[in-house]
C-alpha cells in the first residue's frame, strides 16, 4: 500500500496518516460500490469515541478527522488527479482515511496512536495502520528490539492495531509485498495470535503513550491575559482557538503585519483580563516570539517591572493572531468558477477519464462533477491556516451576544498562573531528560569507584583501536608498515665504450653518500619505543652520576649502533642528544612547570622541603635522593577532569571523548580528583 493522500501536492513532512479498515463490511455491497451507509455507520461511531478520548486535549495544528473511501475506480480517480501522479494508488478496501498536520508539536503524533490502540480496543474487528513521513515510526521507536530481517522495505505495509495490540504480518522468508486484502485475512481471529510483536516491543510503546489520556493536563499551561473583549468571548466559546492564534502569529508574514496594524476586528481600546489553557509548545513560541506594536494601534504596554507586563504582552501578541485569522476569512467567499486550484483539479479529472465520455450536464455528468467539487473542497483547505477558522471567529464577533461588563467582572476573579520556570532548563537537566528517555549506552563496563590508573588504561585501549567511517573496529588489529618492501631501484645506464675509457682515466670524487646498512625492523621499532613515551623505571640507587642514567643503556646504545656507520659516529651522537637534554633539564628546572604536574608523596609536607632543595641547587641535582617521581596516571586523569569543568557542562573534547566511549561522569567526577590529608590523591567516582 502506498503512503500517498490527497494532500501531497502541499505535504510537509509534519504529518501523521492514518487508515481504518472494517471487517464486518458486506462484501457484495463493496463490489457495487454501494458501501457508504455502512461506513458511515463506523465513521460516526468512530468520532464520537474520538471527541470523547481527546475532550481535554488542545491539538497544536490540526485534529483527529476521518473521511469515507468507498475504494473502487471514481475514488481512485480522485486521489490520482489530487495527487498529480502518473503511478496509481494500490486498490484498497473501503476504508476510513485521515491525516493531521501535528507541526512543531510531535506529541499530536503519539496522541493519534493512543487514540488509535483504543479505537481498535472499543470497535470489534477495526484494524489500523499508522504512518509519518518516516514510514513505519512504531517501529522505528522500537528498533532495538526487532527481529533481524525487519527493514523498512520488508516491514512497509505489515505493521497494524487490532483489538489494542500490535502486529507485524511477515516472517523472514516471505520477502513480497502484502496486500491489504492479505493482511486482513491474517488478522483474522483465528490466525492473529502468531503476528503479535514482542513484549519488549509492546513495552516502548507503552512507554511512548502512558500519559495519555489521564495525565493530559501535565502538558498544559494556564496564563493570565489581557486583551480586547472579542478575543475573550472567542476563547470562552471555543478555547481550541488559541492554537490557531499563536500558529498565524509565529508564523506572521509582511501582509499579516498590515493587518495587525490596523487591527480592524479587534481594536485595544476596550480590553479585559482573561485566562487561557495553552500547550506547553504553543506558550514557549508566543513567549519567545518577539514584537514591538505600532504606537498608532493604540496598544498601552506597561514597563517591564509591572507585574502585569506578562500579562499584557501575551495578550497583545494573541490579539494580533486572532486578528491575522480573522482577515484571511474573505478567501472562503471566493467561488469554484474562479479557484485556479478547482480548474487545475478539473482538467486532471477529465484527463483521467473521470466523466467517461459522459455529455456534459447529462445526469451522470452531473452527480460525479457534485463529487468531486465536495470531495475537493473538503480538502482544499489543509494548508497553512485554514478561512474556516476565519470564519468562525467573525461569526462570533457578528452575533454580538457576549457580555462585556460580564466578561471585564470574570477578568478579576482569575486564577493565579502556572509557574513558567520550566520554560529553562540547565544542561545538567537536559542530560537528565536525555538519559531518562533514551538511556545510558555503556560501552565499557566500570565500576562505581574507578582508580586512575584503570581509567588512563581504559582511554589508552581506546585510543588504540582502529576507526573507519562506520566507527571503532575493536576486532580488527592495527596494520603494520613493512618498510622492507620499499627499495630503491637503481636504473640501468648504457654508455659507449670511449666516454667509459675517458672517465676511467680522470680522477674520481669522493662519493655524495655513503652506503649505510639499513636495518627497517630495528628502526622502527626504535620509533615505536620513542612515540610510546614509556617512562623507564626509577633506579635511585644507581651509582652513575649521569643525568642519562635511568634510560636503558643497552638499548639505547644498541639503536645508536644499528643506525650509524661506526662507533665514533654512534658516540657522537649519543653526546650530542644527551647533552641537549642536559640543557633542557637545567632550563626547565628554573620555570614553574614541574609544579603543574602530581607527584607521588609518601609524607605530609614534605613536597615543601623537596622543592626548596632543588631551587638550591638545580645543575647538580644533589637532593636526587628525595626526589618523587610524577605520577602519569593521575595526571591524566587530572587534566581529563579539569578540561570536563571547564566546558561547564556544554560540549568539549573531554565530553566528546569519554561520551564515544559510554563514560559519563558525574558531578564529583567533574570537580576533579581531589587530595587527602595523607597527600594521596582520592579515587575518582567514573
Amino acid at each position: 500500500m502506498t503512503t500517498k493522500s490527497v494532500l501531497q501536492s502541499v505535504r510537509e513532512d509534519d504529518f501523521v496518516e492514518y487508515w481504518l479498515f472494517p471487517t464486518g463490511l458486506d462484501r457484495k455491497d463493496v463490489s457495487l460500490e454501494n458501501c457508504e451507509t455502512q461506513l458511515e455507520e463506523v465513521r460516526a461511531e468512530v468520532n464520537k469515541l474520538a471527541e470523547d478520548y481527546c475532550r481535554r486535549y488542545i491539538w497544536h495544528r490540526e485534529g483527529f478527522k476521518v473521511t469515507v473511501r468507498k475504494g473502487g475506480r471514481v475514488q481512485r480517480l480522485l486521489l490520482e488527479a489530487s495527487d498529480r501522479q502518473e503511478e496509481p494508488e494500490a486498490e484498497l478496501p473501503p476504508h476510513l482515511y485521515g491525516i493531521t498536520h501535528y507541526g512543531d508539536n510531535v506529541q499530536d503524533e503519539w496522541f493519534i496512536v493512543s487514540l488509535l490502540f483504543h479505537l481498535t480496543r472499543r470497535i470489534h474487528g477495526l484494524l489500523a495502520r499508522v504512518i509519518d513521513a518516516d514510514g513505519e515510526f512504531l517501529l522505528i521507536e522500537a528498533a532495538e528490539h526487532l527481529p533481524r530481517w525487519a527493514n523498512p522495505e520488508r516491514c512497509e505495509g505489515r505493521v497494524f492495531i487490532c483489538d489494542g495490540a500490535l502486529y507485524l504480518v511477515g516472517t523472514e522468508d516471505q520477502k513480497d509485498a502484502y496486500p491489504v486484502e492479505r493482511v486482513i485475512r491474517e488478522l483474522e481471529p483465528e490466525t492473529r495470535s502468531k503476528w503479535a510483536v514482542s513484549k519488549e516491543i509492546k513495552s516502548c510503546l507503552d512507554e511512548r503513550i502512558k500519559d495519555f489520556p489521564d495525565k493530559i493536563e501535565e502538558s498544559h499551561h494556564r496564563a493570565n491575559l489581557f486583551v480586547p473583549v472579542g478575543v475573550a468571548a472567542a476563547l470562552k466559546e471555543n478555547p481550541q482557538l488559541v492554537s490557531a492564534a499563536v500558529l498565524a502569529f509565529c508564523n506572521r508574514d509582511p501582509i499579516d503585519l498590515k493587518a495587525c496594524r490596523a487591527m480592524r476586528f479587534f481594536p485595544p481600546e476596550n480590553c479585559v483580563y482573561t485566562s487561557a489553557v495553552f500547550t506547553r509548545c504553543l506558550y514557549a513560541m508566543l513567549m519567545h516570539s518577539n514584537y514591538l506594536p505600532d504606537r498608532r494601534t493604540g496598544w498601552s504596554i506597561p514597563l517591564a517591572s509591572d507585574p502585569n507586563y506578562k500579562a499584557h504582552m501575551l495578550g497583545l501578541k494573541l490579539a494580533c493572531g486572532f486578528e491575522i485569522l480573522a482577515s484571511q476569512a474573505k478567501s472562503q467567499s471566493q467561488s469554484l468558477e474562479t479557484d485556479k486550484g478547482w480548474q487545475s483539479y478539473f482538467e486532471s479529472l477529465k484527463a483521467k477519464g473521470y466523466f467517461q465520455d459522459n455529455i456534459t450536464g447529462s445526469q451522470e455528468h452531473t452527480r460525479l462533477l457534485k463529487i468531486a467539487q465536495e470531495y475537493y473542497q473538503e480538502n482544499r483547505d489543509s494548508m497553512k491556516f485554514t478561512p474556516k477558522i476565519g470564519e468562525e471567529i467573525v461569526s462570533i464577533l457578528k452575533r454580538n451576544d457576549f457580555d462585556v461588563e460580564d466578561l471585564r467582572q470574570q477578568g478579576q476573579n482569575l486564577p493565579a498562573p502556572d509557574d513558567d520556570s520550566w520554560i529553562n532548563i540547565s544542561p545538567e537537566e537536559l542530560d537528565q531528560m536525555l538519559t531518562e528517555r533514551y538511556g545510558t549506552r555503556k560501552l565499557f563496563s566500570m565500576n562505581g569507584n574507578a582508580s586512575p590508573e584503570a581509567f588512563t588504561s581504559m582511554v589508552t585501549d581506546f585510543l588504540e583501536q582502529k576507526s573507519e567511517f562506520d566507527g571503532v573496529d575493536q576486532d580488527a588489529a592495527v596494520a603494520q608498515l613493512d618498510l622492507g618492501a620499499f627499495k630503491p631501484v637503481k636504473p640501468k645506464r648504457t654508455k659507449s665504450k670511449a666516454k667509459a675509457d675517458l672517465e676511467n682515466n680522470l680522477p674520481q670524487p669522493a662519493p655524495l653518500h655513503q652506503p649505510i646498512d639499513f636495518d627497517p625492523d630495528a628502526f622502527g621499532a626504535h620509533v615505536k619505543h620513542m612515540l610510546d613515551l614509556v617512562i623507564p623505571e626509577d633506579r635511585w640507587d644507581s651509582s652513575d652520576d649521569s643525568d642519562m642514567s635511568d634510560y636503558d643503556e643497552d638499548a639505547y646504545d644498541q639503536n645508536i649502533e644499528d643506525m650509524a656507520t661506526s662507533r665514533k659516529a654512534a658516540k657522537g651522537a649519543k653526546n650530542e642528544l644527551q647533552s641537549y637534554m642536559d640543557q633542557m633539564d637545567r632550563e626547565l628546572a628554573k620555570t614553574t612547570i614541574g609544579k603543574s604536574f602530581e607527584t607521588d608523596l609518601s609524607e605530609p609536607g614534605q613536597g615543601e622541603g623537596d622543592e626548596a632543595r632543588r631551587q638550591s641547587d638545580v645543575d647538580d641535582f644533589d637532593d636526587i635522593e628525595s626526589f618523587k617521581p610524577v605520577n602519569i596516571d593521575v595526571n591524566v586523569l587530572k587534566n581529563m577532569m579539569e578540561s570536563y569543568q571547564s566546558q561547564i557542562g556544554g560540549p568539549g573534547p573531554a565530553a566528546n571523548l569519554l561520551g564515544s566511549m559510554g563514560v559519563h561522569l558525574s558531578r564529583t567526577a567533574a570537580n576533579g580528583p581531589s587530595k587527602s590529608k595523607s597527600g594521596n590523591t582520592k579515587q575518582t567516582d567514573v
